[in-house]
């Protein structure tokens, strides 16, 4: 089994990406956001570390830590953003080492780990994957679809999307770079033939 990471940074393609790669027998796509969500749930360590640096403000009504009310404080604070990754990235890379072992047992040929900061983590190992990609656009094409998508303002997608790392300076730490900028069919296209290829090597 070979293990891909996929990277890039909001409103690149990823999950259109994904979902390509799912719809090919012997793959299965695993979203690292759902895996860190599980990882600060009310019961878990994690939750207690994270409510005691910021408090009732990051809390729904039901008491779980709301995904929202803390994304918007991550973004606006790095301090902020680098302890809750040095909090979530190490429970998640511990979880999907788990995840990891199931698939193999199950005969998976290829797990797809959606991931956006596989690349960036220093709390991500990188020998745990054999390749990575990263799903790339151009910055006014992110800001664009983030408008579309999330019906942000233009000054708050341009903030999200510069508040990232430039895939210029990602590009050389990744296997394959998958250009999105051209339409959703042709994203598909290249999408389908990278996993295929990934897929033969797999064996």
């Amino acid at each position: 089994m070979l293990i891909v990471g996929l990277a890039g940074g909001i409103a690149t393609g990823k999950s259109l990406v994904a979902q390509e790669a799912a719809k090919l027998p012997g793959v299965a796509v695993v979203d690292a956001d759902k895996v860190a969500w599980e990882t600060y749930r009310k019961s878990t360590e994690t939750y207690r570390k994270l409510v005691a640096r910021f408090g009732a403000q990051i809390l729904s009504e039901d008491g779980e830590i709301d995904r929202k009310k803390l994304g918007a404080l991550v973004f606006s604070d790095p301090a902020a953003r680098e302890f809750v990754n040095a909090m979530v990235h190490p429970a998640v890379q511990d979880a999907l080492e788990k995840l990891a072992e199931a698939h193999r047992a199950q005969g998976t040929k290829l797990l797809v780990i959606e991931a956006a900061l596989v690349l960036e983590s220093p709390y991500v190992r990188r020998d745990f994957f054999d390749y990575i990609i990263l799903v790339s656009a151009p910055r006014d094409a992110q800001i664009q679809r983030l408008i579309e998508r999330s019906g942000l303002s233009p000054n708050e997608a341009r903030r999200r999307v510069e508040a990232q790392t430039s895939p210029e300076l990602l590009a050389p730490k990744a296997d394959f770079v998958l250009d999105t900028s051209g339409t959703i069919e042709e994203t598909r296209e290249r999408a389908k033939m990278l996993f295929r290829e990934l897929l033969a090597r797999a064996g």
